[in-house]
């Protein structure tokens, strides 16, 4: 089946990134390419969430309409039927000191023919997944690698994600729990504005290490080293508060500012 793309420009916050929305393609035959397409699927929409909560929601999550409406996930999948699963989102709005929050599901729509696990995931951008026999996943199910599907090449696409999730929850948690102050790995874990892997500072075979100003307000650094340099990974990445995503082949030496700004 032939594939008609389109591209997004996706401002994650200073940095523009243009990702292709699929509006047809050829749906997986299997229950286990279903839930491949599915952990995709989700990976795109907490990134569509970021994105949206950045931009057109003004600080606010999106239904899958929003996300649609906003360019960044395709009909099919804001219609909540996609790769045999069916999709819930949940949105709660902020109030004042209190951030925006999302819960989304994925669920067979013909258990176990279309798929047999059930998957969850939120604000926190963590997945979760298991067999529950066609029933709901909730936030008590085991976590689940949700970015590196396709082995460890994944490394780098996965980091560049995941400091993009740094920036967002270090901007919220400025605004909110942080008092006008950005925080540490461990902070934004217990503001739940990240999750449990990514606050250990050792994810997607990267090494990601957050230096705060001790000048209130002043700003924050956050870079992400392959922890092996040529076998988990070959660039180094740096964001700071400006949110300008830059990175380089370093020779497993930390990235900085003077390096050059990246797209993807």
């Amino acid at each position: 089946m032939l594939r008609k793309f389109c591209t997004i420009a996706l401002l994650y916050f200073g940095v523009v990134a243009f990702f292709p929305v699929v509006e047809a393609e050829a749906q997986p035959n299997s229950s286990l390419s279903n839930e491949r397409f599915v952990i995709r699927a989700i990976v795109q929409i907490n990134g569509a969430q970021a994105t949206y909560q950045a931009t057109s929601g003004n600080g606010n999550y999106g239904s899958l309409a929003d996300l649609r409406n906003a360019g960044f996930i395709d009909a099919v999948l804001a219609a909540s039927n996609k790769y045999g699963y069916s999709y819930v989102m949940t949105v709660t709005a902020s109030s004042p000191g209190v951030p925006s929050t999302y819960r989304l599901t994925a669920t067979p729509i013909r258990y176990p023919k279309t798929g047999k696990r059930s998957f969850f995931t939120d604000h926190t951008g963590e997945t979760r997944g298991a067999d529950k026999n066609g029933e709901v996943a909730t936030a008590a199910d085991p976590l689940i690698e949700s970015c590196a599907l396709w082995g460890f090449s994944d490394n780098e696409r996965c980091s560049v994600q995941a400091l993009r999730a740094l920036n967002s929850a270090e901007m919220t948690y400025q605004a909110t729990s942080g008092n006008g102050s950005f925080g540490s790995l461990a902070q934004l874990r217990a503001a739940a504005l990240i999750s449990s892997v990514l606050a250990t500072g050792n994810a997607h075979g990267y090494i990601f290490v957050v230096t705060i100003s001790p000048q209130t307000s002043a700003g924050f650094a956050i870079t992400a080293t392959p922890q092996i340099y040529r076998t988990t990974g070959i660039r180094s990445f740096f964001i700071n508060e400006s949110g300008v995503l830059r990175g380089a082949d370093k020779n497993g030496s930390p990235a900085d500012a003077n390096d050059p700004p990246i797209e993807n």
